[in-house]
């Protein structure tokens, strides 16, 4: 909202005196106002033009020729409801208060001078699961010169060999086509000169405080700082606090390129959206918000991303656009603690909770609760709710409490997992130390769609329950030998997995395990023997009517 009073006049001044205004100002329309600044109404030179026409002179009184009933808005009205009135028709929108005095106005911008988004070239800054794939779509569009741009030599390394970093569906055939071609990849970020810049580096957590590290963030800005031009736009894509965007990326920008934000360079916040396991296609699908520091900035953005997806959502500033990450990932951490909670209710009072989930959803489409898992992990879930906390606990007003304890009940499921393996152990006559194997069944931090990260995932949560690794075994359909390797412990393959094996335990919810031939499996175990299935890949009735085969699950006995 501008504040400056050089298109406001005041009723008793005349039409010449009107005319001299716009003349001296370049602008189309005045704000004119009583003596006590109330609003009165706006003159636009074709108001003047046709005055003239029917008759009034010079020295008629703007009164006879102004709009006395203009558009006008509250000042407690947003920026963004403000810009979704302005037009060709409407140039100017007069701000009032209360008292409906004059305190400011909006003006309308031409939007042909948005320069051109599509034949630009973009780095992205960060080529891990978030870079990695936007590069490659935005490459696939046919749009763009796209740069990957990473310190991590070892990973620049892989890329430019085409070798997968990380499973992801496509992610070798997307590779296949564009590595090298209309995606290169590099360490230098003197050698990503572009015009767009999308920084999606992570931000971790410090332990033990549990608090947002931005550091990662900091250096991609200082980064691109030191090529930024004037005309560049720059997009955060990161998972930040609220307000980071603004309080910390931009004034880094603007002080080592010594380029102002929003008349030299432009910024906005777009989060990203998608689920590990099908980015690439989700990518296409999903819409796109977008904050932008200012119109120009969200317009920019919004075509950069219109040439992989149709839909674009404007929610009017950086840091709406940082909140709405926010809000969507500790949503989901809420109804999975939710149903993580009551399946602890159901197994003390002997109830079967997959059961009453099952029973409540039907054909009810209120509600969809999820089936209990052993925790949630991850590296958005897992971390994204204290990222609100930090934003939270600058508020005096308001207090973490929901956040702390959605996060404690579903960072409890691996003990709960390692506390029923040893009761169950116990009535087999074994214990964790003794038992010679005990397999587990999904190491990545979810099954579905499937993905090979092990960030933050339960299942490593559980392994640190463990007296001992001597005696694990691991399966998992998609993360390699090596990386199992590398936490300690055996990979095996699926038969191999229960061949002799005390326990099982099955901890992710991967496609493939419930088509697995689970009474062949069984028969190969080392009875009496533990089999316990977190996620319920299979009815419990194929485990119970197995002799020897000692069965749990979560949310029932």
């Amino acid at each position: 909202m501008q504040v400056s009073r050089d298109i406001v006049i005041e009723t008793d001044a005349t039409v010449a005196d009107a005319l001299r205004v716009l003349n001296d100002t370049g602008k189309k329309t005045l704000i004119c106002v009583e003596q006590d600044n109330a609003l009165a109404g706006v003159v636009a030179d074709g108001d003047i033009r046709r005055g003239l026409l029917r008759g009034c002179a010079l020295e008629s009184n703007v009164r006879e020729v102004m709009n006395p009933s203009p558009v006008f808005i509250s000042r407690q009205a947003t920026r963004q409801q403000a810009e979704s009135l302005l037009s060709t028709r409407i140039h100017v929108l007069p701000v009032v208060d209360e008292g409906s005095k004059l305190v400011g106005y909006y003006a309308y911008k031409e939007k042909n001078i948005i320069p051109r988004v599509k034949d630009k070239a973009i780095t992205i800054v960060g080529m891990g699961y978030v870079g990695l794939t936007l590069g490659l779509v935005l490459a696939d569009s046919g749009f763009y010169r796209v740069r990957g741009f990473d310190v991590n030599e070892e990973l620049i390394g892989k890329l430019k060999n085409k070798e997968r970093p990380f499973y992801e569906k496509e992610l070798g055939h997307y590779l296949d086509l564009h590595a090298n071609e209309t995606l290169t990849f590099s360490t230098d970020i003197g050698q990503c000169r572009s015009d767009i810049y999308v920084v999606t580096v992570g931000t971790p957590l410090l332990e033990p405080e549990k608090k947002p590290n931005v550091e990662h963030v900091s250096k991609a800005a200082r980064a691109v700082a030191s090529v930024l031009e004037s005309g560049d736009l720059v997009v955060l894509r990161s998972t930040v606090p609220i307000g980071c965007t603004r309080e910390v990326v931009i004034p880094l920008l603007e002080e080592l390129s010594h380029l102002k934000c929003g008349s030299d360079f432009y910024v906005s916040f777009a989060p990203e959206r998608t689920a590990e396991g099908v980015a690439l296609t989700e990518l296409r699908r999903n819409p796109q918000i977008i904050g932008g520091h200012e119109a120009d900035a969200f317009e920019l953005t919004a075509r950069l991303f219109n040439a992989i997806t149709n839909s674009v959502i404007d929610v009017g500033s950086l840091e709406a656009a940082e909140m709405a990450k926010l809000v969507d990932n500790t949503f989901r951490d809420h109804l999975f603690a939710y149903s993580n909670y009551m399946a602890m209710l159901a197994e003390r009072l002997g109830l079967d909770f997959h059961r009453i989930v099952d029973a409540v959803n039907f054909s009810y489409k209120r509600n969809m609760i999820p089936r209990p898992s052993p925790g949630v992990g991850g590296p958005c879930l897992s971390k994204d709710p204290y990222i609100l906390k930090s934003t939270v606990d600058r508020i005096d007003d308001l207090d973490s409490e929901l956040l702390l304890a959605t996060r404690r009940i579903n960072e409890l499921g691996p003990l709960q997992v390692r506390q029923k393996l040893e009761r169950l152990l116990a009535e087999a006559g074994k214990d964790l130390r003794s038992a010679k194997k005990i397999s587990i069944l999904g190491l990545a931090f979810k099954g579905e769609p499937e993905t090979s990260d092990l960030r933050d995932s339960t299942s490593l949560w559980f392994l640190d329950q463990l007296p001992k690794r001597d005696n694990i075994f691991a399966y998992d359909p998609v993360v390699p030998a090596e990386d199992i390797r590398s936490l300690g412990i055996q990979p095996v393959t699926l038969a191999e997995a229960f061949d002799s094996a005390d326990a099982v335990v099955i901890l992710n919810n991967h496609a493939s395990f419930a088509k697995a031939d689970i009474d062949s499996l069984l028969a190969t175990m080392s009875k009496p023997a533990v089999l316990i299935d977190t996620w319920r890949n299979f009815n419990a009735m194929v485990f119970r009517r197995h002799p020897g085969i000692i069965y749990g699950g979560l949310g029932h006995d």
